[in-house]
């Protein structure tokens, strides 16, 4: 009887095998509706017909045969389907890169906790990010690297800090309380330890004067979630290049907030990392930029809560949207509220280009 389940087991192994991959295209600008485009797929190349619907700078998924390498086939775009992405996640560029999930031995490991790291998977190499040391947060960074699959040995890309003393201008140091200028929060290290991006707020005379309004926030998200149905906030956050005095935008953090209840806190839905207008970023930059978001998104709460959140951590100079005018302009960070079919229109715009 236990053969009997052990061969049904193999067959039903072998039954479960996946005959086909999923392959997403893109419309060339250059294409019209129904015009047959050639592409190539794991070994496969391939000719299909786009969509009557799509237009250029859209995607579509077509089904390919995983059998059959070299031979040239005609195909035709897969079925509409659903699809729930649940699992947590990372993508820079067109890599993927899921987070992995921890085995026996890492929980055994007591050095993890001393000195944790989180290991985000992908297809031919991993994003790694790891703090040297709980015991002084303030001391370490959080570094990343990039490690080809089947090596030991990693990439170093660069490292997130807080930033210190000898980073701010000379009067926010020794003036504080009379200093109006950039003040930098946060700073990007390069993988040779340079300077390369930066988060900076401004310092303004009298900026918090109307903080006090921050009272009436609660019947101003009553007022957006009742009568506006604005339930949604698009978030644009600056990153800035080595030099504190020049406000020049090298990328934009943009988050996506929607508000589930007056009372509650807003849930974030969506975080990403793009240049800005008329910049180029490499891999290794928007692997180091991602170093920021990946902390605040909750993926490595468990692993990183010590570094991040004791006093001195890394969370006192991470500042993210708040929600509070005032705060968020002091942060470089822009607000725009939207009802759900804005935000809709928004995301259907950001998929497509």
């Amino acid at each position: 009887q236990f053969l009997w389940k052990l061969s049904w087991t193999r067959k039903q192994t072998k039954t479960m095998a996946r005959r086909h991959m999923r392959v997403q295209l893109r419309v060339p600008n250059w294409a019209q509706p129904g015009q047959v485009i050639d592409a190539s797929a794991g070994g496969r190349k391939f000719s299909v017909a786009i969509p009557q619907h799509l237009r250029p700078g859209q995607f579509f998924t077509v089904r390919v045969p995983t059998g059959g390498e070299g031979k040239e086939t005609k195909m035709q775009a897969a079925a509409p389907e659903v699809s729930f992405n649940l699992e947590p996640n990372i993508v820079i560029g067109n890599d993927k890169y899921f987070k992995e999930v921890k085995k026996c031995q890492d929980w055994c490991d007591c050095s993890r906790f001393c000195c944790p790291y989180v290991v985000f998977s992908g297809k031919s190499e991993d994003v790694r990010m790891k703090h040297n040391c709980c015991c002084l947060p303030c001391c370490c960074n959080f570094e990343a690297y990039t490690v080809k699959n089947g090596h030991s040995n990693g990439k170093s890309v660069g490292a997130l800090a807080p930033a210190g003393c000898c980073d701010q201008n000379f009067c926010a140091v020794f003036c504080p309380c009379f200093y109006t200028g950039p003040k930098m929060q946060a700073k990007f290290l390069g993988a040779d330890g340079n300077l390369k991006y930066m988060l900076k707020s401004e310092v303004k005379c009298c900026q918090y004067l109307c903080l006090c309004l921050a009272i009436c926030s609660p019947c101003f998200r009553m007022f957006r979630f009742c009568c506006q149905d604005s339930q949604y906030t698009r978030y644009e956050q600056n990153v800035y290049g080595p030099d504190l005095n020049d406000q020049t935008v090298f990328a934009k953090i943009i988050y996506t907030d929607r508000m589930v209840c007056p009372c509650i806190p807003d849930e974030r839905i969506q975080m990403r990392i793009e240049p800005a207008e008329g910049r180029t970023l490499s891999k290794e930059d928007l692997v180091l930029l991602s170093i920021f978001p990946t902390l605040i998104s909750g993926y490595t709460l468990w692993e990183f809560c010590i570094p991040l959140w004791v006093p001195g951590g890394m969370a006192c100079a991470m500042p993210s949207p708040s929600g509070i005018v005032q705060v968020d302009d002091a942060n470089n960070i822009q607000g725009e509220h939207m009802n759900i079919k804005e935000a809709l229109e928004e995301r259907k715009q950001d998929s497509m280009y």
